[in-house]
């Protein structure tokens, strides 16, 4: 049982979360940090921070606000709200929090992510912080036309809460001379764009030790630009994209049985992928069942 000194901490550590209904969350990573900073800086009148100074000092004890959010199963809206409180808790959601949410999510691949950092650099620090591949777990970026992708309307980026990621899906994204790198990719997300009900598939993914990865050294071979007027979502890093390296293989096209050969996706300095395709469409279960009958019928 936790001592009287850290249930007070708890408590108090829980007062200064701007905490709102989780039922109904915002639709974009960028309005919940919003939010969360000006809720958390109408929270506390200045006098009354002030008197509290003293018995705050616990709160920001990294031991207590692991006991505070793994109380909660690492929920991520409220480590985005706690993330806003000061610059301190800021630092410790950074360097500590978000890590162990993406251990709590996706053991096994974190664990071979970080393999892929130590053996470069001794380091456990993933390229671009945990705070980016938290929100690469749990955020689609969504999609807007780009001079090789031709889109009728724009989608906008929204949480998932539950993905699935693959390294052997990744294979398929990997040119031949770079099949010996590490590739974890996402499922499509599927988005209906605009009226004409287009079915995009938009999907994101992250390279282990990408600074050695081979990808990247043909990338620099190759002296392939990056993009203007584009970044990466999840680390505001600059992109390469793939379709102009021309090192999109046959494999990628038929792993996600991209429609009329539409695909694109781009790969950031830190080794974060995201990428988008159209999406074969599908007859409803009207058209299907008459197409079945039709069958039966030639046959007898």
């Amino acid at each position: 049982m936790p001592s009287e000194t850290t249930q007070t901490s708890l408590s108090l550590a829980f007062a200064f979360l701007p905490i709102r209904s989780l039922k109904h969350p915002t639709t974009t990573f960028e309005m919940v940090e919003l939010n969360a900073r000006q809720e958390t800086s109408m929270s506390l009148p200045r006098k009354q921070a002030r008197q509290t100074s003293k018995a705050d000092a616990g709160i920001l004890d990294e031991k207590i606000l692991l006991l505070v959010f793994k109380s909660t199963n690492w929920n991520p809206f409220l480590l985005c709200r706690a993330a806003c409180v000061c610059k301190k808790w800021s630092a410790i959601a950074k360097r500590l929090l978000w890590k162990e949410f993406c251990f709590s999510r996706a053991p096994k691949m974190v664990s071979d992510l970080v393999a892929g950092c130590r053996c470069k650099n001794g380091s456990d620090r993933l390229e671009g912080g945990w705070h980016t591949l938290a929100r690469l777990m749990f955020f689609c970026g969504g999609c807007q036309a780009t001079t090789n992708f031709r889109i009728k309307a724009t989608s906008p980026g929204h949480f998932i809460r539950t993905s699935r990621f693959s390294k052997t899906s990744g294979r398929s994204f990997l040119p031949p001379v770079c099949r010996g790198d590490t590739l974890y990719v996402t499922d499509p997300c599927e988005h209906v764009i605009g009226q004409s009900e287009e079915d995009v598939g938009i999907f994101r993914g992250m390279f282990k030790g990408f600074s050695s990865c081979r990808t990247r050294r043909c990338l620099l071979q190759r002296q392939v630009p990056l993009e203007q007027n584009k970044l990466c979502p999840y680390c505001r890093a600059g992109v390469w994209s793939m379709i102009a390296a021309r090192m999109v293989p046959n494999s990628a096209f038929r792993r996600l049985a991209a429609y009329d050969g539409n695909l694109e996706y781009f790969i950031c300095v830190n080794g974060h992928m995201h990428g988008k395709c159209s999406l074969l469409p599908l007859s409803d279960s009207d058209d299907c069942s008459h197409l079945s009958n039709s069958e039966d019928e030639e046959q007898e």
